[in-house]
C-alpha cells in the first residue's frame, strides 16, 4: 500500500481531494463496517489482527510501529489506527422526503460553523432515533476529522442530505407535511414544555453566534425555547439539541 495515502493529513484539504479519515480503533472499525470505499487502513501492530478481519482482503492494511504513524499522518492523536476513505456525496434532501418511509424526525442545520458541534448533534441523531440531519450550503462539513470524532461515526450511518435553497427547502418540508420548527433565545418563543409534536417534525438549529435567521424564522410555524434561569448564557447548540430530540422523540407505536 502506497503510504502517501496517509502523508500530512493535518494539513491537507481532504474535502477538496474527496476523501474523508478515521482516527482510532472505533471509529475505523464503524468505518470499516460502513460499506463506504476504504482506501486502506494503518495501524501499530496491537490492532493488526482484529482491523485484518474486519477489512477482509478488501480494504489495503499496512501495519507499523506506533511512532511511524504520527511521523506520517504529521500528528500524534491517532491512537494507533487511522483510515482513509472516499467520501460519499450528499444527496438532495428529496431522497429522504419521497422514500416510501419518511423519517418522523429530522434534522436541519443551515449554517452551524462549529464541526465538534455538528459532530455532537449527528451523534445525538442517532441515539434519540431521529431519521436524518439536513445540510445547508453554508453548514460546516460532517466528514471533517473533528466532526467524525464528536460523532463518534454516526455520520457513516445517520442519513445526511442537503439542502440548497433555504426558502424552498423549508417550503417543501411544509408540502411533505413536516411540521417545522427552531430553537430559538427569542422573546415569544414557546417553551419546550408545552408543545406537542405532530406525525411528522423538523427541528431547526442556528448559527452559534447569530441563532437561526431568515428564511427559516420567518416560515417555521413555532419557535421553541428551552426556559433558563436569570442571567445565565444560552446553551451550546449541540447540548440544546440533545434536550429537543429527547424531549420530543417521535411518539411509540401503539
Amino acid at each position: 500500500m502506497d503510504l502517501s495515502l496517509f502523508a500530512g493529513l493535518k494539513d491537507r484539504d481532504l474535502r477538496r481531494e474527496g476523501l474523508l479519515v478515521a482516527e482510532g480503533r472505533f471509529l475505523v472499525e464503524r468505518l470499516l463496517n460502513s460499506g463506504l470505499p476504504v482506501l486502506g487502513v494503518l495501524c501499530a501492530p496491537r490492532f493488526a489482527e482484529h482491523l485484518g478481519a474486519l477489512a477482509c482482503g478488501t480494504s489495503p492494511l499496512q501495519v507499523v510501529p506506533e511512532e511511524r504513524i504520527a511521523e506520517i499522518a504529521g500528528f500524534r492523536f491517532h491512537r494507533g489506527a487511522l483510515a482513509v476513505a472516499g467520501r460519499p456525496e450528499l444527496p438532495p434532501m428529496e431522497r429522504l422526503l419521497e422514500s416510501p418511509d419518511p423519517p418522523e424526525t429530522l434534522v436541519a442545520c443551515p449554517d452551524l460553523a462549529s464541526a465538534e458541534n455538528l459532530g455532537g448533534i449527528v451523534r445525538t441523531t442517532a441515539a434519540l432515533g431521529a431519521g436524518g440531519v439536513l445540510l445547508g450550503p453554508r453548514c460546516c462539513d460532517p466528514f471533517s476529522r473533528k466532526a467524525l470524532k464528536v460523532s463518534m461515526g454516526s455520520a457513516f450511518t445517520v442519513p445526511l442530505a442537503r439542502m440548497t435553497g433555504e426558502a424552498e427547502a423549508c417550503a417543501r418540508l411544509a408540502e411533505a407535511g413536516y411540521t417545522v420548527v427552531a430553537s430559538s433565545l427569542g422573546p415569544g418563543a414557546t417553551p419546550l414544555a408545552r408543545f406537542r409534536r405532530g406525525a411528522r417534525l423538523c427541528l431547526v438549529f442556528g448559527n452559534e453566534a447569530a441563532g437561526v435567521g431568515e428564511p427559516w424564522r420567518s416560515c417555521c410555524e413555532v419557535l421553541l425555547t428551552i426556559p433558563m434561569r436569570e442571567g445565565t448564557d444560552s446553551l451550546n447548540v449541540a447540548s440544546a439539541a440533545a434536550i429537543f430530540l429527547y424531549a420530543l422523540q417521535a411518539p411509540a407505536p401503539a
